[in-house]
């Protein structure tokens, strides 16, 4: 259930929003009205303190020429001057830039109506007046030192003698005089420079005081308005508020009343639906007891007239066993959990299809199957019924059952036969007597006694390369079934490897995979038998009338599709042209490679030379070297045909099989194919990877010695497990394979331009001999 899927309540949930949000509007606007007035009430103090500031300037500027004439130091009044002229000018400045000022404490305040044009205006006029005033101020301001030249005093006359040689009275010596003032070139420049700047101020000052006096009073009167426009958006938002509840009261009353009859209909639509649907339906509640509303097909399935005050129990004690009576309870009981997952219970519903007998009138019992679906029903958060499906499925249970047992008997025979149909006769026959004899070597390595864990572990590399043999042929020949089957016994097989410690116990489950198998490859042999007796057959009742039919079988029989059937059929011999039949393995490396490539979405060309050369007494070994090898090169070897098209190469992929005799010196098999050659780095990190060595000994290895490592047990690039690749038993097999035979294994490669594996096997005789 999404969020707003509130149901009933949607209109008027979304009702009491839309009030609320309507409201912090209103205290939104009112909100930023008053910070608003705030900032008025500050710029309107701030306007009336700097109203002060031209005096400040102008009377700075008279008590430094007063001070100049005197005599004294101008240091503190040339201070005061510059501080008032700088405040002034810093807060005209902050006036003039879209009212945005910077009060004593650096607190920024907005000012709306420094941005009306009478504002504008009067601080137009105030700045022409200031820039004349700092013009005047520019040089007093940028004045510093001492603006006087100091005069020594004159000395004193000396004392006269006294007449006639008679002492004298004596004389009191005067005071030693001030020293006279004078201004410097400098201080005479400044003191002009003050003259004229307190004529220019003894005008100007009073009317910047005006202009700030003005300002003031604009800002009041822009708040006043603003306190009238929030007065009314108030009042607006009262009479709005009052008229959208009453609205809500007036909408929810009709609502009211069309729910109630709505919920009359549907109450007789109820009714209808449960006196006509096909279902048992009913509620069952804590206690278990069946609800007073139910279908009325609930007395058809049940067979009875009377629910009132039944419980659950009392509706299946008759007709079910006692062991699933106490299984319906306990799975009842379950569902009541307040914290169970519902899906998941009702995966292990064990009244899915549950048998039930009636008593038949006539004597005996009646024998249905019902099916039960339980659905918890919550009210208001918690759980208040369980809402319980009955469907009488006894017409569907046996014609399943019956279908069921048919489908699996004719599947099963119909795909084992397509499967033979399509295998050319030489190789499945040559198949069948390979894989008999496998399993048979499965079977007496897994009856031979071992106690230690290296015998146990010897056991098992034995028994998977039998089986890896069978499935990679059965692949080739497009047995799906026994691959399957086969991959199933690897997998138990890998699981064993996994241990880390083994008993014969362990190996029991193997003999019955190994009986599947047996049994498996006994009915393929059949429906082989089969397929040639009624071979036989048809060849034996051949008439004139009927010779083209009974080739139509034979050619079905091939393997070959209607449309082929019948263009060989209708067109003429051509004498002049023969066919020779494929080889039974080169079909089979054939059929391998388009499969593989085709799960793998590739496109390979296989050529295949030399093959019929091969010796009977190396037709086993070639035929599992080669599957490996060829699987192995369209799997890891060609690459995709974009990944192609980027490298410059044909989007079709090129493997070659060769098996050329070299008289005494043996044979001599190739597998090559134009892929993207082996990635030494890759199988370094993946050999690392699986424990297979060491990091150390990785960055030891030479180029041989890394592509030597794919012939380890175990080894695979391949990102996961599939019935083409992953386990890392191919090239192992192919290695242990040719050291059997005695022979040799060599591996060339290129990055992204080719693999090659050059197989050297002895002559037949040292073979026989070895």
């Amino acid at each position: 259930m999404g969020i707003l899927d509130l149901g009933r309540y949607k209109g008027i949930v979304f009702a009491i929003t839309g009030f609320l949000v309507f409201i912090a509007i209103i205290l939104a606007l009112n909100h930023g009205k008053a910070g608003q007035f705030s900032d008025n009430v500050a710029g309107v103090r701030f306007l009336e303190n700097q109203a002060q500031q031209p005096h400040a300037v102008y009377d700075a500027s008279v008590q430094l020429v007063q001070r100049l004439r005197n005599g004294e130091k101008i240091d503190e009044a040339l201070e005061s001057l510059r501080k008032a002229a700088t405040t002034f000018d810093r807060s005209l400045n902050s006036l003039a830039n879209g009212g945005m000022i910077t009060d004593s404490a650096g607190e920024i305040i907005v000012l709306p109506a420094m941005t009306e044009p009478a504002a504008v205006e009067q601080l137009k006029n105030g700045s022409k007046l200031w820039d004349g005033y700092k013009a005047k101020l520019d040089p007093i301001l940028r004045f510093s030192g001492s603006p006087y030249v100091t005069t020594q005093p004159a000395p004193a006359p000396a004392p006269a003698p006294a007449a006639n040689g008679k002492n004298a009275a004596p004389v009191v010596a005067a005071p030693p005089a001030a020293p006279t003032i004078q201004l410097s070139p400098r201080g005479r420049r400044l003191q002009t420079a003050l003259e004229e700047l307190t004529a220019y101020g003894n005008t100007a000052h009073g009317q910047l005081s005006k202009v700030m006096v003005t300002l003031s009073t604009q800002v009041e009167a822009h708040s006043r308005k603003q306190t009238d426009t929030l007065r009314y958006i108030q009042i607006g938002g009262m009479v709005a508020a009052l008229l959208l509840l009453g609205a809500i009261f007036l909408f929810f009353a009709r609502n009211l009343r069309k729910e109630e009859a709505s919920s009359n209909r549907q109450r007789k639509e109820t009714q209808d639906i449960l006196r006509t649907v096909n279902e048992g339906l009913f509620l069952l509640d804590k206690d278990l007891k069946l609800g007073s509303e139910r279908s009325m097909a609930l007395n058809n399935i049940f067979r009875r007239e009377e629910f009132l005050d039944l419980t659950f129990d009392k509706l299946l004690k008759d007709i079910v066993p006692e062991k699933t009576l106490r299984t319906a309870m306990d799975y009842v009981a379950l569902l009541w959990g307040e914290r169970v997952n519902e899906k998941l219970v009702k995966t292990i519903n064990p009244l899915n299809e549950v048998e039930v007998h009636f008593d038949n009138p006539a004597g005996g019992f009646d024998t249905h199957f019902l099916e039960f679906d339980f659905n918890r029903v919550k009210s208001e958060g918690s759980l208040s019924h369980l809402l319980v499906t009955v469907n009488d499925v006894t017409k569907r249970v046996m014609l399943s059952r019956e279908l069921q047992e048919s489908q699996e008997k004719a599947q099963a025979q119909l795909d084992l036969l397509l499967r033979i149909l399509h295998v050319e006769p030489d190789s499945l026959t040559s198949f069948l007597t390979d894989a008999d004899v496998s399993l048979k070597m499965v079977n007496s390595i897994l009856k031979e006694p071992a106690r230690e864990e290296s015998a146990f572990r010897a056991k098992i590399d034995g028994i998977y390369r039998q089986v890896h043999a069978v499935k990679g042929e059965a692949a080739a020949l497009g047995l799906k079934t026994v691959e399957q089957r086969a991959h199933a016994f690897e997998e138990s097989l890998n699981d064993l490897k996994g241990r880390q410690s083994l008993s014969g116990s362990d190996f029991l489950p193997l003999v019955v995979k190994l009986d599947d198998l047996f049994n498996h490859l006994a009915q393929v042999r059949e429906m082989l038998s089969r397929l040639v007796d009624l071979h036989h057959a048809i060849a034996s009742r051949r008439t004139a009338g009927g010779e083209v039919q009974a080739e139509k079988v034979d050619q079905w029989l091939a393997g070959q599709d209607q449309t082929q059937i019948t263009k060989t059929l209708t067109a003429p011999p051509d004498l002049g042209e023969t066919t020779s039949a494929i080889g039974g393995l080169e079909r089979t490396l054939e059929d391998l490679a388009a499969r593989v490539a085709s799960s793998q979405s590739k496109q390979v060309n296989l050529r295949c030379a030399g093959l019929d050369a091969v010796p009977e007494t190396y037709r086993r070994a070639v035929k599992d070297i080669t599957i490996q090898l060829v699987r192995n090169a369209v799997v890891h070897g060609i690459e995709e045909p974009g990944e192609r098209t980027k490298a410059n190469k044909a989007a079709t992929g090129a493997l070659a099989v060769e098996f050329t005799p070299r008289g005494t010196d043996g044979f001599e098999l190739i597998v090559q194919d134009d892929g993207r050659g082996l990635q030494l780095e890759r199988i370094k990190e993946v050999a690392v990877e699986r424990g297979l060595i060491t990091p150390a000994q990785a960055a030891l290895l030479d180029p041989r010695q890394t592509m030597a490592l794919i012939f380890r047990p175990g080894f695979s690039t391949a990102d996961r497990v599939t019935t083409d690749a992953g386990r890392g038993a191919g090239m192992d097999l192919v290695r242990i394979l040719v050291a059997e035979l005695g022979g040799r294994v060599g591996l060339a490669s290129a990055g992204g331009k080719f693999s090659k594996f050059k197989i050297w096997l002895p002559a037949t005789q040292s073979a026989v001999a070895a």
